[in-house]
């Protein structure tokens, strides 16, 4: 139980993280690795664990589905948009924290996120 509230936590603060809506090389590079990134912390806790194939499978759908989340959240702003610059620095604060960070943080928000996230407000 306390494996998939920490994968369901990784999940849950990067898609609140990066709550948003942009699009470009840089920024869907970003998005790529922090996808990624999400991926392999959930696996490293996910390996520490005696899973049925079925469970796993779940787990794996699971964070397909964060990862297409957060893409649709990054889908619609020009690299010319004033949000691009603080989504892109968003999303690259959020590649760079530890699996244990990311585990940890709850609704905290990196400081570059918790920018782009008040800019964001004022464009809905």
């Amino acid at each position: 139980m306390r494996l998939m509230k920490a994968i369901y936590g990784v999940v849950v603060a990067v898609i609140f993280a990066v709550s948003g809506s942009v699009q470009a090389d840089d920024l869907g590079e970003s998005y790529n690795i922090m996808c990624e990134k999400m991926k392999s912390c959930a696996l490293k806790n996910i390996g520490e664990a005696d899973l049925t194939p079925d469970l796993r499978a779940m787990v794996m759908a699971s964070l397909e589905g964060a990862c297409v989340s957060i893409q649709q959240q990054f889908n619609n702003v020009a690299t010319a948009h004033p949000l691009y610059g603080p989504a892109s620095a968003c999303m690259k604060s959020m590649t760079a924290l530890s699996c244990e960070q990311i585990e940890n943080m709850s609704d905290e928000k990196t400081p570059e996120c918790a920018r782009y996230e008040k800019m964001a407000e004022s464009y809905q």
